[in-house]
């Protein structure tokens, strides 16, 4: 899970521009870091793409930091 953690970050990373070490990932990513919602909108669609994941939008609206996302990520991985 370690490999997915990593690629998590630095998908996220590129799209905010951002280098992947330098993002906390307790950081809210819309108040700390400048995502707004069309950034967003990419890390979701870059994460579906990367791994076949969707993200229901009830789920999406909870989601505040990196950790918050990984946590979403691995739940729906694990639940294929």
């Amino acid at each position: 899970m370690e490999n997915i953690e990593r690629q998590i970050r630095e998908s996220v990373a590129k799209v905010i521009k951002v280098p992947a070490e330098k993002i906390d990932p307790d950081a809210d990513l819309f108040k700390e870091l400048g995502v707004d919602s069309l950034l967003g909108v990419e890390i979701f669609a870059t994460l579906d793409k990367q791994f076949h994941i969707d993200i229901p939008e009830n789920k999406l609206e909870k989601i505040k930091t990196l950790n918050d996302i990984i946590a979403v990520a691995k739940e729906k991985i694990n639940a294929r």
